[in-house]
């Protein structure tokens, strides 16, 4: 990220990475024609305990310094939108990245056509990014192939177990294009206008995402995502009497995977 303003003030280091890894348990608390009501337990537990048994080295190890699980409550409408998310600002900037990745993995399910899928099949969907931006009027394109079907994979759990819980799993690729509606010259959303401010500028990103359902259960086993976004926009009071022009380039990679049931109690 550049800055640039005739304002004095703290700087942003010119570029920084982020990593996080952990294990998210989910516990369905209610459903209902309008939905689901999630609770998530987040943990930095390690998945891969080399001192463990094999039939334990399935299951994620707890060290007996680890953190308290951090609980996130979402509610999830049939169609796949979350909303009323609970407990998200405990997180780290890069936990909530990964929570927020796994929130839409997890979702993807509800947002395949509704009459059913088959190999080969392609078909196309738009909606618009609800992440608060100084853009106004973005939006996704996402295409979709269902590719194949291929033996579903853990790397936790032996390949024959996997086969006989999960079977095959369908791979579906996803190829996902942030678009502008805004013109670049106005591109002010409505609660900039409220305070006041206007911006204009420019954002982009492209997203490429694997994911692998399960046939037999229809739960989503794996998926792996590469993204790359950007945007340059100039931000101002409505009188132009100050400015700041922002100059963001991010890239992130995702891998989330179905861990097998742990008999290990959240919280």
């Amino acid at each position: 990220m550049t800055t640039e303003s005739s304002v004095a003030s703290p700087q942003l280091p010119p570029s920084s990475n982020g990593n996080a890894s952990g294990l998210l348990q989910v516990e369905i608390v209610a459903t209902g024609a309008a939905g689901l009501h999630i609770k998530t337990y987040y943990s930095e537990r390690d998945e891969h305990n080399s001192a463990a048994s094999p039939a334990q080295s399935r299951v994620p190890q707890v060290s007996e310094s680890a953190a308290p699980d951090k609980l996130v409550e979402v509610l999830i409408a049939s169609n796949g939108s979350a909303s009323q998310i609970k407990g998200l600002d405990q997180l780290s900037a890069a936990q909530q990245f990964a929570w927020n990745d796994w929130l839409g993995r997890f979702t993807s399910a509800l947002t395949l056509p509704k009459q059913g899928i088959h190999a080969g099949q392609k078909w196309q969907t738009s909606e618009p990014e609800t992440n608060p931006s100084p853009i106004a009027a973005l939006f996704w394109t996402k295409k979709y192939q269902y590719v194949r079907d291929e033996p579903c994979m853990f790397a936790s759990q032996p390949a024959e177990t996997s086969t006989n819980s999960y079977g095959a799993c369908a791979v579906i690729f996803v190829q996902s294009t942030l678009r502008q509606k805004s013109s670049p010259k106005n591109s002010t959303p409505d609660d900039y206008k409220l305070r006041n401010l206007m911006t204009r500028g420019t954002a982009a990103g492209q997203n490429e995402t694997i994911l692998y359902f399960s046939r037999v259960t229809g739960l989503l086993v794996r998926s792996t995502e590469d993204a790359q976004q950007s945007m340059d926009v100039l931000v101002a009071l409505a009188d132009n009497s100050n400015a700041v022009h922002y100059t963001l380039d991010a890239k992130s990679h995702s891998d989330i995977r179905l861990l097998p049931d742990s008999s290990q109690t959240a919280h």
